[in-house]
């Protein structure tokens, strides 16, 4: 089977089971497999496979089609510049997610600044604010030993282990031995915020295979918001800032969480015009 032929055959099976981008996903799972980029598919597309390839190749659509998300068949994401290594133990990162990490470069690049990663998956927000502030010092926590150890993997391979402190346990309860109450410059946390009722209307790839711990939070979503404002309470400096991610619905109910100790100072939009990012200080 020539290179241009398996793509095709991928890229309608695919297509026929719904999955959006067909052709891309098809190009994207052969030139993984051959150890290529895309431009070599298309320099030698009248090449001819080996048919271990093809079996290889044909497997790979197969769970494509079942809804497996792609980043978790190619084992990485891109994520503010820098390749993560994702596996189904891990939320897969999001561009949205980048203006979290964003929000924290700019108040604290250059200061030296300790900052507090809650519930890490990946790692993608602690390595790439160690990357982006050589400087920092930064705490992930994470209650899936399984994601821990993807994390670890990620800052090895982008250089910022020394600069990560990995703790497993439960939102910031890890820190408590550490001698850190109000020390703490930033608190930064993607939580799980999907209602319990939300869940089924999301997309197979999301629904189906992303770890449920990383996505849901409870009934509302805000399960963790109310569990973790009085913790960072705790563990942030007087005027710190927790920057936490919130669902496309949640900016009035976010809002109401953020009184008494707490001063909100914004909301930021994604690229899409959703509130996405909250930034609240400890008065």
């Amino acid at each position: 089977m020539r290179i241009h032929e398996a793509i095709g055959l991928a890229a309608e099976a695919l297509e026929e089971s719904g999955v959006p981008d067909s052709r891309l996903d098809a190009e994207r799972l052969l030139a993984f497999g051959l150890g290529k980029d895309r431009s070599y598919l298309l320099a030698h597309s009248q090449d001819c496979l080996q048919e271990a390839d093809v079996e290889r190749f044909f497997a790979r659509v197969a769970e494509r089609r079942r809804g497996k998300p792609l980043q978790y068949l190619l084992g990485f994401q891109e994520f503010c510049g820098l390749e993560f290594e994702v596996t189904p133990d891990v939320l897969i990162p999001r561009p949205e997610t980048e203006l979290l990490v964003e929000a924290a470069v700019e108040r604290f690049s250059g200061s030296g600044a300790t900052l507090a990663d809650v519930g890490t998956g990946s790692g993608c927000i602690a390595v790439a604010v160690a990357s982006a502030m050589p400087d920092a010092r930064v705490i992930a926590t994470e209650l899936s030993e399984q994601a821990l150890s993807v994390a670890r993997r990620n800052a090895l391979r982008h250089h910022v282990s020394r600069q990560i402190q990995f703790l497993a346990g439960d939102l910031l309860l890890p820190l408590s031995p550490l001698g850190l109450e109000e020390k703490v410059d930033c608190v930064l946390s993607n939580p799980p915020y999907v209602a319990e009722s939300d869940l089924p209307s999301l997309q197979r790839e999301v629904r189906d295979w992303e770890p449920r711990l990383a996505l849901v939070g409870g009934p509302s979503g805000l399960d963790i918001y109310r569990r973790l404002l009085p913790q960072a309470l705790r563990f942030l400096r007087p005027g710190g800032l927790l920057i936490v991610e919130i669902g496309y619905n949640m900016q009035r109910a976010i809002t109401g969480l953020f009184e008494g100790a707490w001063s909100l100072e914004g909301i930021r939009d994604d690229f899409r015009g959703i509130p996405r990012i909250a930034v609240a200080r400890k008065q």
